[in-house]
Parts: structure tokens; sequence; C-alpha cells
């Protein structure tokens, strides 16, 4: 790996640290931006820089270090009801990367491949929540997955306009 990814990779990570903490609330669902964060990551990095940057992200908040939403960190956080969330980022990205690997770089495989990765990402969240919380899926589906669309939606047409314009500087070759 040379020194351009290393610098990028870690830029990324950086983002991914500080989108954590950020959140503009809303009616119901705070909207954060650490999934867009990982759409971000996921549609302009290679596959296995992406999992890195995602892997070296969970490893970071498991150690100790308060990079997870709310400055929170442990081990405790992936055995809690947002656990799934988390370990979701890593589908994430893996689809998200993986598609974008073999597609170009355009609008709709962009909008598509995040759609596909933040899709499959709620729904491995809300099954943890079920599992966890000892819900049914439809209440499940009602408080961790419904809230979210709206807000990823809007978070994926984000990472749409940004990687667009990073990817004029960026270049992975």
């Amino acid at each position: 790996m040379n020194t351009k990814r290393i610098t990028q990779d870690a830029v990324l990570l950086a983002l991914l640290i500080i989108c954590s903490q950020l959140a503009i609330p809303l009616p119901g669902v705070p909207l954060t931006l650490q999934t867009f964060a990982v759409g971000l990551v996921a549609t302009l990095l290679p596959v296995s820089d992406t999992l890195l940057v995602i892997s070296g992200y969970l490893i970071l908040g498991v150690s100790g270090l308060p990079v997870f939403a709310n400055y929170t960190s442990g081990i405790g956080v992936l055995d809690s009801a947002v656990g799934g969330y988390l370990l979701g980022f890593l589908i994430y990205g893996l689809l998200t990367s993986g598609i974008l690997a073999w597609l170009d770089f355009s609008r709709i495989n962009i909008i598509l491949a995040n759609l596909l990765g933040a899709t499959v990402q709620l729904l491995v969240g809300t099954l943890w929540l079920m599992q966890f919380s000892h819900l049914s899926i439809g209440a499940a589906m009602v408080s961790g997955f419904l809230p979210f669309v709206v807000p990823g939606l809007i978070k994926i047409y984000l990472v749409l306009v940004i990687a667009r314009r990073l990817q004029v500087v960026i270049s992975f070759s």
C-alpha cells in the first residue's frame, strides 16, 4: 500500500469518526452522519480499503476510544441494541464498494449501490435489535428500520453529490 492510499484511508477514517459525533435533531429520529460517512467511504474506496477503514473504526471503538456515536466506546456498545447497526457497516461497505468495483461511477450506480448497502445494513441492525430487545418483527421494523428510511435517502443523495465532486480529486489507480 502506498503513501497516497494510506493517507486517503486515514482521512476517510477521521471523517467517519467525526461524522459519528454529528447529529441533526429531527422529530422522532435524529439524523446522524455516521452512515453518510460509511456510504462515502464505500463509494470512494476499493473494497479492501473500505473494509480496512470500517474495521479500523470498529476496532478503535471496541478498544475504548470514544469514536462511536455520542462519544461512546467499548465492547458493550456492540453488545447492545445498536451493535447490529455498527456491524452492518461492514456489510454496507462490502456491498457498495464491491458493486462499484464492477460498474462505472455513474450517478445511478452510486445510488443503487448505496441503496442496497444501506438497506442491508438497516436490516441487519433491525434484526439484531429484534433479537436483543425481544421485539416482534413488526415492532422492530417500526422502531429500527422505517424511521431511518427518509434520512437514509437524504444521506445517499449527499454521498452522490460529494463523491462525484471528489472523484475529480481522488484517483485510486
